[in-house]
This record gives C-alpha cells, structure tokens and sequence, in this order.
C-alpha cells in the first residue's frame, strides 16, 4: 500500500528538484561568464577562427539556459527537462574542450583542467534529486569524453603524450573508469535522501501517533476528572438530601413529640381544672341550701381559682401554637420592664395573696428595652406564676433589675423548693420535660418555660437559672442593650 506521508514527501522533494534546477541555472550563467572570459582571452591572442566558434557555443548555451528556465517555471521539473537539460550542459561542454583543443594544444582533452568539468555536471545532477539522472549523466561524460579523446588522439605529440600523466589510452581508461565510480557514489545520495526521506516519515508517523496517544489519554484523563468531579457533585447532592432527609426525619419526630405533649395537656393538665370546678358545681348543686354564705364564699373563691388556672394553661397552649406555626407578630418597641411587672404582679396577686407571699417589686422604673410587648408580658407572666407556685405559702418573691456590660437584666428570685442541676437541663425540653406539682398541688404543664424561652429568642434575650433545692430559684431575663429611647420618653 502506498504510504500517503511517504507521497507526500515525494512531492516536497519535487519542489526540492525545481529548486536544484534553478542552482544548475545560476551555476550555466557562473559558467558562461567564465567562458565568455575565455572567448575574449582566445580573441586577443589572435585565434579569432576559435572565439568565434566558442561564442557561438555560448550564444547556443545563453539561449538555452533562457528557455530553460521558462520550461521550468512552466512545467516544473518534469524528467525530460530534466535529461534535456543534463544532455545539452555535457554536450555544450565537450564542444567546448574540443574546441580549446585547437586553440592550446591537443593534448588539453586529456588535462586534469579539462577533466574536472565533468565530475562538476555530474554532481549537478544530484540537484534534480534524480538517481537516473546521475547514472545517465556519468554514462554520457564517459562517452563524449573519449570521443573527444578519439578525434584529437592522432594529433597529440608523442612527447607530450609521454610527459603529461595518464595521457594515453591506459589512463583515458583510469579517468572513464573515475567518472563512473563517481556516478555510482553519487547516484547513491538520491537513494540516501530517500532512506532519509523515509526515516524521517516513519519518525513524524510515531510522533504522531505519540502525540495523539497522549492527547487521547489527556482526554482520558480529563474526561476521568470530568466524571469524578461530577460523581462528587452527586455524592455532594445525595449527601445534602440525606441530610436534608435526616433534618425532616428529626424535625418529624419533634413534631410528633410536641403533639404528644400538646394531646397530654389537653387530654390531663387543661381537663383537671375544668373537672375540679364541675365536680364543685355539682356538690354545691346537690346540697345548695345546707351551705352558708361564707361557705359558698370560698367555694366561688376555689372555682375562680381553677377557672384562673385553666385560663392560664389554655393561653400558653394557645400563644405555643402560634408560635409554633409562625403565627405571632414581633413589633420591637421600646418598652418599660416596670409597666409589665406592674401589670403581671396585679394579674397574679389572687394567687400571691391565696398563698401569703410576701412580694418585694424593686424594678427600676427607668430602665427600657426593645421588645415585642405582649411576648415580654408572657414571659413574665409564667415565670412569676411560676415562682409563686413552687414558693410555700409565707415565703418571698423579690424582683428587680440590674445592668451589665451589654444587657439589662430583669431578675425574679424566690425562696422555694428550687430544682437540681438535672431538673435544670430538662426545662427547655419538650420531650423530657416532665411537670412538677406546685406547693399546694398547684397543676402545671411544663408548657410555660418552653414558651418563654422561644419568646426570648424571638427577642434576641436570653433567659438564665440559678437553682438550689430547698433554698430557691433566681431567674434572670437579659435584654441586649439596642435600644434607642426619645428623649421624651425618658423624661415621660
């Protein structure tokens, strides 16, 4: 099969073979001057027979090498141009020496001067990149160089014949058999030029083919990168929806719980005072004439109690629901801790006074904060309940405010049962918290402390125990310091 590299280089060597050519023309006009020198030398010396002959020699090698060179630049370096051309230069040339033969000596068809041309349009033949070419060339010289040697022979003087080296037949033999050994040599530099042709072609094959297997496994590898950066990107979203799947698993499940304790305080905590006031109703109901005035006195007291509790447990369910669906608006304003305070301890001072507390308010009046009112007054209002709850009847309840580096701190302290470390730590937990009668059998829910600590952080404060069984409990509500008050307010 033909090599389409290897034709390719052919056709290069083609264009190499004009080039040569051209060489061969410029080497014609090189010689042509020389012989033009000659012409004139042979002319002053008196032999105008001879200097008209070999200009006309070279008028006929003028106007060859001329239309030479348009066949050229017309069909390129096509073989017969390039023997015509081979044939006319070795031809031109023996004419030439025969010529001189007659204007020196006889003898000069045989001289190293005259034999050296030969070899030089031999080697010029090599330039066509030709090896048939460089075989024909050495042939032809052979030839034409001892038909000249044949026809001026007889004409030679035996003398001369004796002195000059390799001037007989002997050494004609020796210098034919030079100039075929030298086409021989050099009709192997167009066969080296082709070895070298192909080397070169078989070197640029397994470049090629190098450079395409690298660019294959760099594709390769950049398609392996592609697919791992990619399997990254998946194992990046999968982890991100386990994740995500894990957070719903969990946020699920705290659902689930929070209902549980929701259908608990509805099922037990917000039916009791309910059943303690129908079970009342029903007593007084069954036997109203038998009671004395003060008698259905307290017993309004009780039932307005219950009621008042079951308010309480039914307004935490409700402002924890809607906290939990998002549903209370936060409006930041600021607000006077002493207002609540006042507000709260009026709203719980039945239950203050039903348990003879002894309550010490020393909130300072001043002190203002941002806040959403209504969750503040909320949290207040469990936290003291609270308070008062888990304090035996007689005890003490103080609260007051203090101030520290970047909050205000609301602050209420009772002397009650107080609550271990552990009781602490499951406050704020739904799932673990786990109701504690008052002093006085009081119901609670538990529901109260979660609510306050998520209105808390809706309000950027932060709610902080300090417990002690049997001594008591100080909670302490700290608001950041953000905010501004007009100066009116102030002073109002």
């Amino acid at each position: 099969m033909n090599n389409p590299k290897l034709k390719e280089f052919k056709d290069l060597f083609k264009e190499d073979a004009v080039w040569g050519e051209q060489e061969v023309i410029k080497f014609r006009w090189i010689l042509i001057a020389l012989i033009l020198v000659f012409i004139g030398y042979i002319y002053m010396s008196g032999d105008t027979d001879r200097a008209l002959t070999s200009l006309l020699l070279a008028s006929i090698y003028i106007f060859y090498n001329a239309i030479l060179n348009i066949l050229l630049r017309r069909f390129g370096s096509a073989t017969w141009i390039r023997f015509l051309s081979s044939t006319i230069d070795i031809t031109i040339l023996s004419i030439h020496i025969f010529n001189y033969s007659f204007f020196f000596k006889p003898i000069a068809v045989t001289t190293a001067a005259s034999t050296f041309l030969y070899p030089v349009l031999i080697l010029l033949s090599v330039l066509r990149y030709d090896k048939r070419l460089v075989i024909f060339s050495a042939v032809y010289s052979a030839i034409c160089f001892n038909i000249i040697y044949y026809i001026r022979s007889p004409f030679i003087d035996p003398n001369l014949m004796n002195q000059v080296a390799s001037a007989d037949w002997a050494g004609q033999l020796y210098k034919t058999g030079y100039f075929l050994v030298m086409g021989y040599f050099l009709y192997s530099v167009p066969k080296m030029i082709n070895r070298l042709n192909r080397k070169q072609s078989t070197m640029l094959e397994l470049k090629k083919s190098s450079e395409l297997n690298l660019a294959l496994e760099k594709q390769k590898k950049d398609l392996a990168i592609l697919q791992l950066r990619k399997e990254q990107r998946l194992n990046k979203q999968l982890a991100d929806q386990k994740a995500l799947i894990e957070k719903q698993k969990e946020d699920l499940i705290n659902v689930n719980r929070t209902k549980d304790k929701l259908f608990s305080i509805i099922g037990h905590d917000l039916k009791s005072p309910f059943a303690a006031q129908t079970s009342i109703i029903e007593l007084i109901l069954s036997d109203y004439s038998e009671y004395q005035k003060d008698d259905i006195k307290e017993i309004l007291k009780n039932i307005q109690h219950s009621a008042h509790q079951g308010l309480d447990l039914l307004g935490n369910l409700l402002d924890w629901s809607k906290q939990q669906n998002n549903l209370l608006n936060h409006q930041a304003i600021p607000i006077r801790l002493a207002t609540l305070v006042y507000e709260t301890q009026a709203l719980l001072s039945h239950n203050i006074a039903h348990k003879k507390i002894t309550l010490t308010n020393e909130v300072d009046p001043l002190i203002t904060v941002c806040a959403d009112s209504n969750m503040v007054k909320t949290i207040i209002r469990n936290i003291l309940s609270n308070a008062v709850k888990y304090t035996n009847n007689e005890g003490n309840i103080s609260i007051s405010t203090a101030s520290e580096d970047d909050y205000d701190l609301l602050i209420i302290k009772d002397t009650g049962i107080g609550m271990t470390d552990e009781q602490v730590q499951r406050l704020f937990n739904i799932e673990n918290n786990i109701s504690t009668p008052g002093t006085n059998n009081e119901p609670g829910t538990g529901l109260g402390l979660l609510l306050c600590k998520e209105l808390a952080e809706k309000n950027d404060a932060e709610i902080r125990i300090d417990s002690q069984v049997g001594i008591g409990t100080t909670f302490s509500i700290a608001f950041p310091k953000t905010c501004q008050v007009p100066e009116r307010t102030k002073k109002s």
